[in-house]
């Protein structure tokens, strides 16, 4: 079996203050892949305080992608981290952490580590291209999901 390797890594402001980001990141729902603006399915379990089993699907291009996902949880430090179990990216680690950036905002910093199990072993520059695609499609993601949440968060406040 090939595997491949690959890192990427960007951030995300958000319009709100840490721990309020903090928190709504890291409350799991069913509505999740809605606000992600993807088609799919979630059940969040807790096992503990600070540890969560993700189950999602999701439905791309006619096939339903199945993936299992153990996030742990880090409130103290505002991190949190995602190791996917199964999957096309099994044994991949995605860290997320929110910082305070300015009066009221804060900044998420995002690092995927992720595994590929391709079929041929990939050149430098194919492994390039994919972290490129994963870094731009994970940044329309999490800026659907930084609109959703200043609407929800700052309609709260008024």
């Amino acid at each position: 079996m090939v595997t491949a390797s690959i890192k990427y890594e960007f951030s995300q402001r958000f319009r709100v203050p840490a721990a309020e980001a903090y928190a709504w990141c890291t409350d799991y729902s069913p509505q999740d892949h809605t606000l992600m603006g993807v088609k799919g399915k979630r059940k969040a379990t807790h096992l503990t305080e600070d540890t969560v089993i993700l189950e999602d699907t999701i439905f791309s291009g006619g096939k339903a992608v199945q993936k299992r996902k153990l996030i742990r949880l880090d409130p103290g430090r505002l991190r949190y981290y995602n190791f996917h179990l199964t999957g096309p990216t099994r044994n991949s680690l995605y860290t997320y952490h929110i910082v305070p950036d300015g009066e009221g905002e804060s900044m998420l910093e995002y690092t995927g580590y992720e595994v590929w199990y391709p079929r041929k072993a990939p050149s430098k520059g194919q492994l390039a291209e994919i972290a490129k695609a994963e870094d731009a499609s994970w940044r329309t993601e999490w800026g659907n999901l930084a609109r959703a949440m200043e609407r929800e968060l700052r309609g709260k406040r008024s």
